[in-house]
């Protein structure tokens, strides 16, 4: 059996984002400001190193994914499990738009931990489940065609699910006041050697 070496980022900054607006599975284009923010990323990750990318299959992840590895020829796996967490009705909506549309709900959610659901979306938890699985899934892909002992790949998804995926495996919980295991923009690796474990986080970029 292979160990493998997964390096899980998120994505770079969009247009939502940057409007402090909800994305999901909806999709925004990155910003300029985005595009050159992982053009900086690339220096550092020394994408040349990796065997292969897997990403979401929403357009903010693998563009960025595509900025980073540009001119490499690597496996590049497009994978719908690994896609951000489902917010249903809230979709679209800015932070303000949700508060004034359903008042309290997000606070009333958040106090839910693990089965914070957005209205006609999935819990924290459901995100979990189906992006682990989602990854474990891409990892057996990757090692029945790369011939290496310690196979590297490099994720591209999204906060949500990134937290979802560090979260379990580390059995930490989302209640608020919890302290956060995730830093923003930065590189968090795991392992996969049978079972996933985490490695390390929060390396910066």
């Amino acid at each position: 059996m292979k160990p493998v070496r997964i390096a899980l980022i998120r994505h770079s900054v969009t247009v939502w984002n940057e409007e402090n607006r909800i994305q999901g599975h909806m999709d925004s284009p990155l910003t300029k400001y985005g595009r050159e923010l992982a053009e900086e990323w690339k220096k550092h990750l020394s994408p040349e190193s990796f065997d292969a990318v897997i990403t979401s299959d929403l357009g903010r992840a693998i563009e960025t994914a595509e900025i980073i590895t540009q001119g490499l020829d690597i496996p590049f796996l497009k994978v719908p499990g690994l896609r951000e967490q489902d917010w249903g009705e809230w979709s679209g909506l800015t932070y303000s738009e949700l508060d004034q549309k359903w008042p309290g709900q997000l606070s009333a959610e958040e106090a839910k931990g693990w089965n914070f659901r957005p209205a006609g979306g999935e819990s924290r938890s459901e995100t979990s489940a189906r992006a682990i699985k989602a990854l474990e899934e891409s990892i057996s892909k990757i090692i029945e065609i790369i011939d290496k002992d310690t196979p590297k790949v490099l994720a591209v998804i999204h906060e949500g699910t990134l937290k979802s995926i560090a979260y379990k495996l580390a059995e930490h919980d989302y209640m608020p006041g919890t302290s956060k295991l995730i830093k923003r923009r930065r590189l968090h690796w795991i392992k996969w050697d049978g079972t996933l474990s985490i490695d390390r986080l929060n390396d910066l970029l």
